[in-house]
């Protein structure tokens, strides 16, 4: 409730902070005075100390009468206030005073002041079967009428707990689109090793009988290449995995994965693109080419591979970028490029990896792409800290992505 301060409050307010600037100034002139030796007053001095003693008195007269009429008054709207809701209840079943207003204890005597109050017509209709006095006291009640102390939310914020979403929103990404369309092996030691056919028989028309043909030899060589060993680790105290919501545990291994996910999934697009490169086609893509310049590009890219290795070519692997412009691209008779990654389009697959450079678009044979990777990877790890209460977590993964054919791939963008 808003209070109003009166003329005569405001006045003594100000008088008051007049009397104690007047105080203070005294305070400094007497401290002024007792440091000095002769701790005598100067005939200037002795008229501010006048001065100040003759104000000091006229204020505390004047604050004293004052503080008697405001307190007066105070008193006199107390008791007109309690007199008015004395009156407005007297005789009347079901209403009683209550603080600073009244209170109705019944349904019944607070339905009655209301229609009596009211300007419809039948309620004006029944006032009007009811004595004048009666209906300015009706009034007065609902005026004075104390209602119940208001209950708000910030009363039982026990009782509210904050809505929490056990849910996480934001992406955590574990998939290998490039990886999972390549030829898989299980990796079991640091190096992988497997043949290569270096030169093949030869079979020739024998010209004439007893004539040798096709003599030329079988040559295959041991290759062998280096594993990557994906690592990541971090420490999680007892009660960050046991009060977590959702389990900051599995959040932790969820996210590790995903990371996981894209560095071997980069790990493979660099090992294609790098083949693609010194096996592209002449006449690269431009940035934004329209549907038919980009089918005669696949095709010279497919029969690139074709000329370099032999193998026909199966797979569009595309830069999420380009996978998303070609999309929008149009053929004459209907539109096209609207499969999602992984499906066919005629003879070809289009996948879309997160691991390829922007704007990276490459043709090859999927099968002459080999991963091989730790089974399981990655491999979750896990050591108890009792000591601390935590629990020290790790993934771990071998990984490694070869091309086994030169020229199983062809890049026909600019990117390189």
């Amino acid at each position: 409730m808003s209070v109003t301060t009166t003329q005569a409050e405001t006045r003594l307010a100000t008088l008051l902070d007049e009397r104690q600037i007047i105080t203070e100034k005294w305070e400094a002139l007497n401290a002024s005075i007792n440091a000095r030796d002769d701790k005598a007053l100067t005939e200037t001095e002795s008229e501010h100390v006048l001065m100040y003693r003759e104000r000091v008195q006229a204020i505390d007269a004047e604050t004293e009468t004052l503080a008697g009429d405001i307190e007066s008054t105070k008193t006199a709207i107390a008791n007109a206030a309690k007199l008015r809701r004395v009156m407005a209840g007297a005789g009347e079943d079901g209403v009683e005073e209550k603080g600073d207003g009244i209170a109705y204890r019944t349904f019944a005597a607070y339905a009655r002041d209301s229609i009596l109050t009211r300007t419809s017509n039948e309620c004006a209709k029944i006032a009007t079967q009811v004595e004048a006095d009666q209906v300015l006291r009706a009034r007065e009640r609902l005026q004075l009428l104390q209602r119940t102390d208001n209950t708000l939310s910030s009363d039982v914020a026990g009782l509210t707990p904050p809505q929490h979403i056990a849910q996480i929103f934001q992406v955590i990404d574990a998939s290998r689109p490039l990886v999972a369309s390549a030829t898989k092996a299980d990796l079991v030691r640091g190096q992988l090793t497997y043949p290569r056919v270096d030169q093949r028989p030869e079979v020739e028309v024998q010209a004439s009988e007893k004539t040798a043909a096709g003599d030329q030899g079988m040559e295959v060589s041991m290759q062998t290449t280096t594993a990557s060993v994906y690592l990541g680790g971090g420490d999680l105290s007892w009660q960050a995995i046991n009060w977590s919501t959702p389990s900051a545990l599995d959040l932790w291994f969820a996210l590790a994965a995903a990371d996981y996910a894209l560095k071997t999934e980069t790990d493979a697009a660099a090992v294609i693109t790098f083949s693609g490169h010194h096996h592209g086609i002449t006449t690269k893509l431009a940035a934004t080419p329209d549907f038919a310049t980009f089918m005669t590009a696949v095709g010279a890219g497919a029969g690139k591979v074709y000329a370099d290795s032999g193998r026909m070519a199966d797979t569009v692997y595309m830069a999420p970028d380009r996978y998303w412009y070609l999309f929008g691209l149009t053929s004459t008779p209907t539109a096209v490029f609207a499969t999602v990654s992984g499906q066919s389009v005629g003879p070809l697959s289009f996948v879309a990896s997160r691991g390829l450079d922007a704007g990276t678009i490459i043709v090859g044979d999927s099968d002459a792409l080999l991963v091989a990777e730790t089974p399981g990877a990655p491999v979750e790890l896990r050591v108890v800290e009792p000591a601390i209460g935590g629990l020290e977590v790790g993934i771990i993964g071998g990984f490694e992505a070869v091309v086994v054919d030169e020229g199983a791939f062809a890049l026909i963008t600019a990117t390189s």
